[in-house]
């Protein structure tokens, strides 16, 4: 088997495992990771699934990557492009269908499975990074703003999630509508960014080793 063809099965299973992960995490419900929960405002407020808010906001993000990479359109974009909206649903797949009648309700396993989504969505998403066959615009974005910037992935990512939580915060204090900042979100806002750094840092040695 050839190297991109290994790397491309790796990529794959990597992405329904991301799908997977954001999806367990909405299911926990006591809050997701930031960029999740800015995401489920809007959803709510425009009465759009979660997927199709996703795909929306990953577009914005690759059209500001664009911008600031100031190169033309190429394959592997047109790849990033694919990813992203096959993403969206993927999560919805796995909210709307494959979870749609599952409700937990002790409190421990809401943890647990918040924890276990985590760490199924951060960790997959460094491979997926490391492994650059398929790329998701805003980690692709915060890797050109670190470079540019000399700032570690997980502190650009870092600061993202501050302006997803400042301006979810404004919109559920306007709208009314469910606060989706909650204990998860503490926990995602300690462990997402260095997750994702630890993986992607991790994996890519792995990788250049092969």
């Amino acid at each position: 088997m050839s190297k991109n063809i290994k790397f491309t099965i790796y990529s794959a299973l990597a992405f329904v495992l991301l799908g997977l992960g954001i999806s367990l995490q909405i299911k926990a419900a006591i809050g997701q990771s930031m960029f999740n929960a800015f995401a489920l405002t809007l959803s709510d407020t425009f009465n759009l699934k979660i997927g199709t808010i996703l795909n929306i906001l990953n577009l914005l993000f690759f059209t500001s990557y664009l911008i600031i990479r100031r190169t033309r359109l190429n394959y592997t974009d047109i790849v990033q492009v694919i990813a992203t909206i096959a993403n969206g649903y993927v999560i919805n797949f796995f909210v709307y269908y494959v979870f749609s009648n599952l409700t937990i309700e002790i409190y421990i396993y809401k943890i647990i499975i918040l924890l276990i989504g985590l760490a199924l969505s951060s960790i997959n998403l460094g491979i997926i990074l490391a492994i650059g066959i398929v790329k998701f615009p805003l980690e692709s974005l915060c890797l050109i703003i670190g470079d540019i910037l000399k700032k570690k992935l997980s502190t650009i990512r870092m600061s993202f999630d501050i302006i997803f939580l400042i301006t979810t915060l404004c919109i559920t204090f306007i709208s009314g509508n469910t606060l989706y900042i909650r204990e998860g979100t503490i926990i995602s806002f300690i462990l997402l960014s260095n997750l994702l750094g630890i993986s992607y840092t991790f994996f890519k040695k792995q990788l250049t080793k092969e």
